[in-house]
C-alpha cells in the first residue's frame, strides 16, 4: 500500500504538538513494511523541493496545483491529512482518492479556531453565523465594540460589505471589522465542504469527536484513536528526587492565552511557599502571543520562583523535565488531545489539568494526577496545594506510538479494502 502523509508548515521542524505528533508516526511508519511512506509538507514560505528524512522522500510544496501534480506523481492508495486539509481533502476527492484527516485542534469546525466563547468557557453549541461572529469579532482589534452594528444588520448585508471591501485597498480597522461576516461564512461553508469530501477523520478524543458531530459530521465518518508516544521517551531514565525540600511545577507549551497560562500564574503566585517553583518551558508563535507573554513576564516579575525558559527542542525538553515533578496543564479551550500529558505520564510525572477534553482521556486516577475545571483558580491552588502536601508519581501505562500507528495502519487497509 502507498501512503502519502500531508503536513503543513516546516516537516522538519520539532517545535509545536502538530509537528511533534506527524514526526513521531513518520519515524514510526518508515519501519512498517506493509506500506511506501511518503510525507507532503505544505510551506508556503519555501520554494519547492525533494527531502530526504530517514529513507522517506518529502516533497516539500507551497500551493494546490503542486499538491495535484504530486499525488498524480505518487498515485498513493491513501492520503492521510495533517495540514492543510480543506485543500489536501479538495484535491484527493478531485483525483479520487481516498482521504483521511486527523482533527487536530478546534479550528476544524470554529471560524474563531480553538471552540472557547466569548465567556472563557469551552464551546459546547453547533457553530453558525449568529454564535460565531461575536467570538470572531472577539480576536479583532476594537471587534466586540462593533459587535452590536454587525449584529444588527442582516448576514446578506454584512457579506455584501465584506466583499465589497476586499476590492478596496486595506483599511486598518475597517477592513477586518467589516470582513468578519464574510470570513465567518466562508469558514463555516468551508468546514461542510471539508466532511463532505473526507473518507473519514480520525479523532484523538471523544470531546473532538462530539464536537465533529454536533456540527453536522456523520458519525460514520469519525473514528476516535487516541495519540501514543515513542517509547524512547517513556523509557528516559528519571532523576527526580521526590524527597527534594523544593517542589518543581512545570509548564510545556506555547505561550498563547487559551493554554490558561494567564489562570495558573495567578494561582501559583497566592501559594505563599517559599519551597516551590515553576517552570515555564515554550515561546510565543506570533505578536499576539508575544504581546500575552511579555504582559505576564512584567506582572509576576518580582516572584522569582517563576522561571521562563523560553523554547527548548524536544530533545533538551526532556533533558530539563527529568528534575521536575509535576507537570501543570491549565488550557481553558479544548484541547483536542495534549501530548504532552502523555509524555509527562510516561516519565512518571503527576499531572494536574483542565477537564479541556484530551486530559480526561489520559489520566485515569488520582495516582496519575488531577483533573479540575477549566479557567478555575482556586480548584488550581487546591490541587497544587495537594500535590505539595503529598507529592506522588505517576504509575500509568502509556499507549505507545506503535500501538497508535497500528491503529492507524488498519484504518488505512479498511479504506482501502473498500475502496475495491
Amino acid at each position: 500500500m502507498k501512503l502519502v502523509v500531508v503536513a503543513s508548515g516546516d516537516f522538519f521542524s520539532d517545535y509545536g504538538g502538530g509537528q511533534v505528533y506527524v514526526r513521531n508516526i513518520v519515524d514510526e511508519l518508515s519501519h512498517r513494511q506493509e506500506l511506501t511512506t511518503t510525507v507532503v509538507s505544505f510551506n508556503r514560505g519555501q520554494q519547492p523541493s525533494i527531502r530526504k528524512y530517514k529513507d522517506i522522500s518529502v516533497y516539500q510544496i507551497n500551493d494546490e496545483t503542486t499538491l495535484e501534480d504530486t499525488l498524480n506523481e505518487l498515485s498513493p492508495d491513501i492520503v492521510h491529512a495533517n495540514g492543510e486539509k480543506l485543500i489536501t481533502s479538495r484535491v484527493c476527492k478531485h483525483l479520487n482518492i481516498p482521504c483521511v484527516v486527523t482533527a487536530h485542534h478546534g479550528g476544524i469546525v470554529c471560524p474563531a479556531g480553538t471552540l472557547l466563547n466569548t465567556d472563557d468557557d469551552i464551546c459546547s453549541i453547533l457553530a453558525d453565523y449568529r454564535h460565531c461572529l461575536k467570538c470572531y469579532l472577539r480576536h479583532t482589534p476594537t471587534g466586540l465594540m462593533w459587535y452590536p452594528i454587525l449584529k444588527g444588520c442582516s448576514q446578506e448585508n454584512n457579506l455584501k460589505c465584506g466583499r465589497l471591501l476586499r476590492k478596496l485597498p486595506f483599511i486598518p480597522f475597517v477592513s477586518p471589522i467589516g470582513e468578519t461576516g464574510l470570513i465567518v461564512t466562508q469558514k463555516l461553508n468551508d468546514w461542510q465542504e471539508l466532511y463532505g469530501n473526507v473518507s473519514l477523520f480520525i479523532s484523538p478524543s471523544d470531546a473532538m469527536a462530539d464536537a465533529l458531530k454536533r456540527n453536522g459530521c456523520p458519525p460514520s465518518k469519525i473514528i476516535v484513536i487516541p495519540h501514543g508516544i515513542p517509547t524512547i521517551v517513556s523509557s528516559t531514565p528519571q532523576v527526580t528526587n521526590y524527597e527534594s525540600q523544593v517542589t518543581k511545577f512545570y509548564y510545556v507549551g506555547r505561550i498563547n492565552y487559551v493554554k490558561g497560562i494567564h489562570v495558573m500564574l495567578d494561582a501559583f503566585s497566592s501559594i505563599e511557599d517559599t519551597n516551590i517553583e515553576l517552570h515555564l518551558i515554550g515561546g510565543a508563535g506570533n505578536k499576539t502571543e508575544l504581546r500575552y507573554q511579555n504582559k505576564l513576564k512584567r506582572k509576576y516579575c518580582e516572584d522569582k520562583r517563576i522561571v521562563w525558559h523560553g523554547k527548548l527542542s524536544y530533545e533538551q525538553m526532556n533533558e530539563v523535565i527529568k528534575e521536575y515533578h509535576c507537570l501543570i496543564h491549565p488550557a481553558i479551550y479544548l484541547e483536542v488531545f495534549g501530548l504532552n500529558i502523555s509524555e509527562a505520564l510516561a516519565q512518571k510525572k503527576y499531572v494536574i489539568a483542565t477537564r479541556c477534553g484530551g486530559a480526561e482521556m489520559q489520566i485515569h486516577s488520582d495516582k496519575d494526577g488531577l483533573v479540575v475545571e477549566p479557567n478555575n483558580r482556586e480548584a488550581l491552588v487546591a490541587a497544587m496545594k495537594e500535590y505539595i502536601k503529598d507529592p506522588k508519581q505517576s504509575q500509568t501505562t502509556v499507549r505507545s506510538i506503535s500501538e497508535h500507528v497500528d491503529d492507524l495502519i488498519n484504518t488505512y487497509e479498511e479504506i482501502a479494502n473498500e475502496r475495491k
